[in-house]
């Protein structure tokens, strides 16, 4: 009877896993190719940019680990970034900020980019560049900066 019992739990958590399994699958939205994505297994990071009108380089610029990225999503946590000038918060909600970047809306386009390709979007009168990277820190920024550009050297806390 013990062992009857024991082999019905272990069946019954392995359903579970398996179920949890797909959820987190289906929530996280993994391409859903033959092959797997070229990031895959590989310690892959989110780049976000955000270049508001007038200026000719980002307002705010940020690298996040992509498991972070999928976490939020899958759990259905509003993945945004928040601009306001020269300040930045990521998924904490301020009514004092002007602008409003959703990643959720683009999470499955951004998964599915080629090695290198960048996804350009405008989201409340900012350009906005997400792609996925692999490996070190690396200086990337998008446009380069004009030398008499007013913006240039603007930092974000």
């Amino acid at each position: 009877m013990a062992r009857g019992k024991t082999i019905l739990t272990v069946a019954v958590f392995a359903a579970f896993c398996l179920a949890l399994a797909y959820w987190w699958s289906i929530r996280v939205g993994l391409p859903l190719t033959g092959t797997k994505p070229w990031w895959y297994g590989k310690e892959a990071y989110v780049r976000t940019q955000v270049i508001e009108e007038g200026r000719t380089v980002p307002t705010v610029s940020m690298r996040l680990p992509k498991g972070l990225m999928d976490t939020m999503v899958a759990l259905g946590t509003d993945a945004q970034v928040h601009v306001e000038g020269d300040r930045a918060a990521v998924g904490i909600l301020d009514t004092k900020i002007s602008r409003t970047i959703h990643l959720r809306d683009v999470w499955k386009d951004i998964q599915r980019l080629p090695e290198g390709q960048k996804l350009k979007f405008e989201e409340e009168g900012a350009t906005v560049y997400v792609w996925i990277e692999v490996g070190p820190q690396t200086d990337a920024a998008l446009p380069e900066a004009a030398p008499n550009d007013s913006a240039a050297g603007t930092t974000t806390p």
